[in-house]
């Protein structure tokens, strides 16, 4: 995430657009609102940020004392929509549009293969329990079937294996993507698998014990089958983690993208345009213009995409500036 998370990198993408069309801008720093004007249009866009608080991320709209990245300027406030807002409804959306998605089940009892449990409201990987086989013995975290909190409504969902994928959409357009591995360990014959646990996550600066990631590191072991004690072949490789954005590694500070889009196959890439087609047929009836959001799915080893959810107010990738300012003052966007 560092790329993306990187203020100069917005600044870069924001100078590179204004040089090209000689646009007018300016940026208060006490708000850090970015005002632009081009084509005879003026447009205010507002800052977002990323925060990090007791070892958890959200996002934020001031620079507060706990922010710790920038991650873009948009032209609208905060949004949030009923399909970003509960994973089941979003479900609902897929099957009517044909789409692929793991499967849910409200009761424990109608589990029907691997699975994880997870909270119908919530992001950046939280509220994520699992995974688990048919059959372990697992029960509901919060102590109840249906049961509505805060956060949202318990359910499990089929356990779908693959490599993470996020992609992100201005509208029906997708622009930006990151294909992303399971993070792993490789057996050296000597040591345990907590001693390679221990020494990946020392390279970002944690530690098992210190993890607030811990439960899903255990669980992900139990679910392959091995044990903190068990000492792996050299050569073999198991994944500690199967959710998106946990890397457990130092990402250094870059200028160069990650973008993985175009790397992404024909048969993938089909399907996100699909999604992205549908996405955008159902937002045209909220809003009157395109909006920014990103997709969240897994593509499993025959190449099927299986969509997880979708998020409202994203990290803009410094790519997007282009396409965002292209529906703001036009194809050209000189003065």
């Amino acid at each position: 995430m560092s790329y993306l998370a990187i203020t100069l990198n917005h600044f870069r993408a924001v100078k590179a657009w204004g040089d090209a069309c000689d646009a007018q801008i300016n940026l208060d720093i006490r708000t850090f609102n970015l005002e632009i004007k081009s084509r005879n249009r003026y447009y205010t866009l507002r800052p977002r940020f990323l925060t990090a608080s007791k070892g958890k991320i959200a996002y934020a709209i001031e620079l507060l004392k706990e922010v710790k990245g920038f991650i873009g300027w948009l032209p609208y406030d905060v949004l949030q929509w009923d399909l970003s807002k509960d994973k089941l409804l979003f479900k609902k959306f897929l099957e009517k549009a044909g789409l692929k998605f793991p499967l849910a089940w409200l009761s424990l009892n109608d589990v029907a293969g691997d699975f994880l449990i997870k909270d119908a409201v919530g992001s950046f990987g939280y509220q994520i329990a699992g995974p688990y086989r048919r059959g372990a013995g697992v029960r509901w975290p919060q102590g109840g079937e249906h049961q509505k909190r805060e956060q949202g409504v318990e359910f499990a969902e089929q356990f779908v294996s693959g490599t993470n994928l996020k992609v992100w959409f201005w509208g029906a357009e997708a622009f930006y993507a990151h294909v992303h591995p399971y993070p792993t360990i490789v057996g050296d014959g000597r040591s345990t698998v907590q001693a390679l646990i221990e020494a990946r996550l020392a390279g970002a600066g944690e530690s098992y014990s210190g993890t607030a990631d811990q439960e899903n590191l255990t669980a992900s072991l139990v679910f392959q089958g091995a044990r903190l004690s068990d000492v792996l072949e050299q050569g073999q490789e198991i994944w500690m983690d199967f959710r998106y954005g946990r890397r457990y590694a130092t990402m250094s500070p870059t200028a160069q993208t990650d973008n993985d889009l175009s790397k992404i196959n024909q048969q993938v890439r089909q399907q996100i345009d699909l999604i992205g087609v549908k996405m955008a047929e159902e937002l045209v009836r909220r809003f009157k213009a395109p909006v920014l959001y990103a997709v969240d799915g897994v593509v499993d080893e025959g190449g099927t995409v299986w969509w997880l959810e979708v998020n409202s107010n994203p990290i803009l990738p410094p790519e997007g500036y282009a396409i965002v300012f292209k529906s703001l003052f036009g194809a050209s966007g000189k003065s």
